[in-house]
């Protein structure tokens, strides 16, 4: 049976346009009711990468989230919201993050909890993991027979996007995700690893938030950028595919989970059927994406001696710094310290290009920056 995606054009957040286009898409797919049954716990799970405004396109956008609590509810569902931020492992931390990203007013509005990932933990395992046979999730996922994932479209340092199959690392509570940043500062490894986890955790639809994309400087310092789109599969790796040639990809191999996720039959493209609306009718060629990592090409053995003149690294931007140190607080080498004049500097002897301080940063004041000799080559 061919793995399906759907895809539909949608240009508001407006909840009533919202729910008249997920009909659409979802009844691409058999509708609702294909995927939650009258009594079922669902869990939603969103992209609260931190508490920051809907208009920053960081995080799932608030008013999708409500139009899907509401088709749930339609269906006979039992709908709770969760996610796990990097740097939000206090409730407290965690309350800012949901009330500041606006889905604290989706509770209230609906009625359906805002879960935190953080209390309670258990050890899931996948006997086929080629990293990990196991992983330390939310124990939360227990309480529920449905998961519906709702990513946000975004770039990303390491993973080049963040989208449906990247969304599963919020399984991982907070600060234990320091914890894979440090054992695989590589591209390849961290990749290899999200597929192992997308073999172990069970999502049974997922819906790409890509109305407002973020290009650029993903995924929490970029600029929104309208893609007007929104997608559904029960294949997260199909979807990742359709979703990467939205914003320009020509090759989707180029995305490196979905190349691993391929070779390891997770999914066949020749055995994808794409539903509703055609990609090139949707597609943003000028999409800022993140420049491919020339040091990917090396073979090993030179790697390690030219890795430093050809992998891009953060850099911060004084000017936009709030001298927050959220990146000094998360970096899971702590290679970043405050300088003589108060200011956060990055030792890059030390640095393993993870980017967590990237990710972290509420101001986009840390940026990707190519190193000289690959934009030589590559202007």
């Amino acid at each position: 049976m061919a793995e399906r995606v759907a895809l539909a054009k949608c240009e508001s957040y407006q909840l009533p346009v919202l729910e008249n286009s997920l009909k659409k898409l979802l009844g691409l797919l058999g509708g609702i009711g294909e995927f939650v049954k009258n009594g079922d716990r669902v869990l939603i799970k969103i992209n609260l990468l931190s508490g920051r405004p809907p208009e920053k396109a960081v995080t799932t956008h608030p008013s999708l989230v409500e139009a899907v609590v509401n088709l749930v509810k339609e269906a006979g569902g039992i709908p709770a919201i969760g996610d796990s931020p990097g740097e939000m492992a206090t409730i407290t931390g965690l309350a800012r993050a949901y009330r500041t990203a606006g889905f604290e007013e989706v509770s209230r509005k609906t009625g359906v909890p805002l879960l935190s990932f953080e209390d309670d933990v258990m050890e899931v395992e996948n006997s086929q993991g080629r990293l990990y046979k196991k992983f330390t999730v939310t124990k939360q996922i227990k309480d529920f027979n449905v998961i519906i994932s709702l990513p946000k479209l975004k770039t990303h340092p390491l993973t080049y996007i963040t989208a449906a199959v990247k969304n599963n690392f919020g399984f991982i509570p907070g600060l234990r995700k320091t914890e894979f940043h440090l054992k695989l500062p590589d591209r390849e490894l961290l990749s290899e690893m999200l597929v192992d986890l997308l073999d172990t955790i069970k999502i049974d639809l997922v819906i790409l938030d890509g109305i407002v994309a973020m290009e650029g400087n993903g995924p929490a310092g970029g600029v929104p950028r309208k893609v007007g789109a929104i997608l559904a599969s029960r294949n997260l790796v199909a979807l990742d595919f359709v979703a990467c040639q939205l914003i320009g990809y020509k090759n989707p191999f180029a995305i490196p989970t979905n190349r691993i996720a391929v070779e390891r039959k997770f999914f066949l493209p020749g055995n994808m059927e794409i539903l509703g609306e055609k990609i090139e009718d949707l597609q943003v060629k000028d999409f800022k994406r993140i420049p491919q990592d020339v040091s990917q090409k090396i073979p090993l053995f030179l790697l390690k001696w030219l890795k430093s003149l050809l992998s891009a690294k953060p850099k911060i931007i004084d000017e936009l710094c709030n001298r927050c140190f959220h990146c000094l607080e998360n970096c899971p080498v702590k290679c970043v310290e405050k300088n003589k004049d108060g200011k956060p500097s990055i030792h890059y002897s030390d640095c393993i290009r993870c980017f967590c301080c990237q990710e972290l940063c509420s101001q986009g004041a840390i940026i990707t920056e190519r190193p000289w000799l690959v934009k030589l080559f590559t202007a």
